[in-house]
């Protein structure tokens, strides 16, 4: 657009004064050179200036009450003007698919270091997120790569191991899983689920459950395991565990990885046997199969009930934080919160269940996501029409409010006349991000192309905050993408929003379905945008030469409480990199021009005049009038 002015303006100048000035003979009036290097010290100042705009999450769009006509509201007035604490933004830039992975982000799953993406068709792939890591190859998941003539493909008990292999680059070497799998192999490629703890990620797919390992030392993936060893379950011995043998076709459907302990959601080969959850701990340097989770009898008019192959079952959502695992069952609305037993064998018992509580006029699937942290548990519940939310419960230890819900939704959405009030999509997918002292949960909803953040103040959780809306607080809504070609009504779960994670001080926020429609089943389609959301401690800062926005470490912690915040002129050492640049500038500006001047063999008299004194004075310019002839 600049540049366009310009041209514009000069064809202006062309017609007119300029034109007439080469046409008669005159030379043009040369700009002031001293002034040169002011004006793009002040161009530099200026632009971070106006990125950095205090409470303003730049570059983002941030709209107002007047962008929401037409949009369904429910019975608040919608007012957003004038709340400082809610921002309403456009996402930022979007991945490229250049794993060419139909459905990227049919699953998603972060850390500071590594972002995983599931997809289609027995694929998926994990890749640096981080400058840690920034020259570490991705490693691509393929459920099926031909690995002909490697002996490691048939198992010890003499059974095929299956096709599942890591399709790794060139610059590091194969892996595949060597998973106990009996006689079954598949025949059809499901989606890749993901996990990502640390530098650790886990690929589940086709009965197996993959777990790889990020080598920042090495620049290199290095193999772990493959899981399950034996499609028998071990029962701690004394745990009142019925057991059984695995169905290796319906293990790993869903996927959680922890500090040591990583959990699937499988099935038991007996008839009318509902789902299980198993539990795999990292002892000493091999991991192992240690418990199994069962689905609690009662709970609800279809308890543990629930036929193969059918959605909202118990596991249909799985988390780990520390020592606890939750397990959601969306078909008695119930979330199960375990917790691991002291002493050994290494035992998980329940210690609380959470209800559905809430009146919707369509069926909620409760449980449906997940996401725990140390003090928070956020459970989304999807719907097929209006009445879906996602909740935020207290599960701090110790605390008089633990168990409480702490935020839901469906209200706040409402008062603030967004889509959610009543969209059938809200908690399709969640996730969470916990400091010390403060939280942010993210929820989906995917029909409305929209990304809710919620800021939790948890030391006020932990002191028993137990009152809804006390301690958490809408703080922005992000809008995605919209499906092309589609209603709102005809997006499904996999619209934006559908998958998100946490991870490199990002909200990642998977759009699987996006430009799907337009290219065949096993062609790419799918993408993740981010937005970044900034850790306390740190603040947004536009960094002009990649024209994006980053988190940057304040110079004074407590003043920079994170989020979406852009940094104030003091708060990331911006004035005093700022002023240093342009002392550098100026420095090397005054080398260059006296470069010049030697090689025009100047003396030191007129090299300063040059310098200093390059002003233009009636028809000549200043060093025209000092170096003439009659000037001396």
């Amino acid at each position: 657009e600049k540049k366009a002015l310009l041209r514009e303006h000069w064809n202006e100048l062309g017609e007119g004064e300029g034109m007439r000035a080469f046409s008669s003979g005159q030379r043009p009036t040369q700009p002031p050179l001293a002034l040169v290097a002011p004006l793009v010290a002040l161009a530099y100042l200026a632009a971070p200036a106006q990125a950095q705009a205090a409470g303003v999450p730049s570059p983002f769009t941030v709209k107002s009450a007047g962008d929401f006509v037409g949009w369904p509201r429910g019975p608040g007035n919608g007012q957003l003007q004038g709340n400082d604490h809610f921002h309403i933004v456009n996402s930022g830039p979007c991945a490229i698919n250049e794993a060419r992975l139909h459905k990227y982000a049919s699953s998603l799953s972060a850390s500071p270091n590594i972002m995983a993406v599931g997809g289609d068709h027995g694929k998926a792939v994990a890749e640096c997120i981080s400058g840690a890591c920034d020259s570490m190859p991705r490693i691509t998941f393929d459920w099926d790569l031909p690995m002909d003539g490697d002996p490691g493909l048939v198992s010890p008990g003499g059974h095929a191991a299956g096709r599942n292999a890591s399709n790794l680059t060139e610059a590091i070497e194969r892996s595949w899983p060597r998973c106990e799998r009996g006689s079954w192999k598949p025949v059809v490629p499901s989606t890749v689920h993901v996990s990502v703890y640390q530098n650790t990620v886990a690929f589940a797919a086709a009965g197996c459950l993959e777990l790889q390992g990020m080598d920042l030392e090495e620049e290199e993936w290095t193999y772990v395991t493959s899981l399950p060893k034996s499609l028998d379950l071990k029962t701690p011995a004394g745990a009142k565990r019925r057991g059984g043998a695995l169905k290796p076709e319906l293990f790993g459907s869903r996927v959680a990885l922890g500090n040591g302990v990583a959990v699937a959601t499988g099935a038991v080969d007996a008839p009318g046997y509902p789902p299980v959850v198993v539990v795999f701990s990292l002892l000493g340097a091999s991991w192992e199969q240690v418990d199994v989770l069962e689905c609690p009898p009662g709970g609800g008019p279809d308890g543990c009930a629930c036929a193969e192959g059918r959605g909202g079952c118990f596991g249909a959502a799985v988390a780990v934080y520390g020592n606890r695992v939750a397990v959601g069952n969306p078909g008695n609305g119930t979330v199960v919160l375990y917790e691991q037993d002291g002493g050994v064998p290494l035992t998980w018992s329940p210690v609380h269940a959470f209800r559905s509580t809430f009146d919707t006029l369509t069926s909620s699937m409760f449980g449906a996501s997940l996401s725990l942290g140390e003090t928070l548990l956020l459970v989304g519940a999807p719907s097929s029409g209006a009445g879906a939310r996602a909740v935020i419960y207290s599960v701090a230890r110790g605390s008089r409010g633990f168990g409480s819900a702490l935020y839901e939704t469906a209200d706040h959405c409402c008062k603030l006349g967004l889509p959610c009030c009543i969209s059938g999509l809200v908690g399709s997918a969640t996730a969470l991000a916990e400091y010390a002292d403060e939280a942010a949960a993210v929820v989906g909803d995917p029909r409305s192309a929209q990304v809710h953040v919620i800021r939790c103040n948890t030391s006020a959780v932990r002191d028993g905050a137990g009152e809804e809306g006390a301690a958490c607080q809408p703080s922005v809504t992000v809008q995605g993408p919209a499906s092309p070609g589609l209603s709102p009504a005809a997006v499904g779960p996999d619209g934006f929003g559908g998958s998100l994670a946490y991870g490199g001080q990002m909200i990642l926020m998977g759009h699987a379905a996006r430009h799907c429609s337009v290219v065949g089943p096993m062609q790419a389609c799918g993408t993740v945008c981010e937005v970044p959301l900034c850790a306390p401690g740190y603040c947004l800062l536009y960094e002009i030469s990649l024209d994006q926005e980053f988190c940057q470490q304040c110079t004074d912690k407590a003043r920079c409480k994170g989020g979406m915040k852009t940094c104030s002129a003091g708060d990331a050492g911006a004035l005093s990199a700022m002023a240093l640049s342009t002392a550098l500038f100026f420095l090397l500006f005054c080398c260059l021009y006296c470069l010049s001047a030697f090689s025009r063999a100047s003396g030191p008299i007129s090299l300063l005049c040059e310098l200093l004194c390059c002003l233009p004075l009636g028809g000549s310019t200043g060093r025209e009038r000092l170096l003439s002839e009659d000037g001396g």
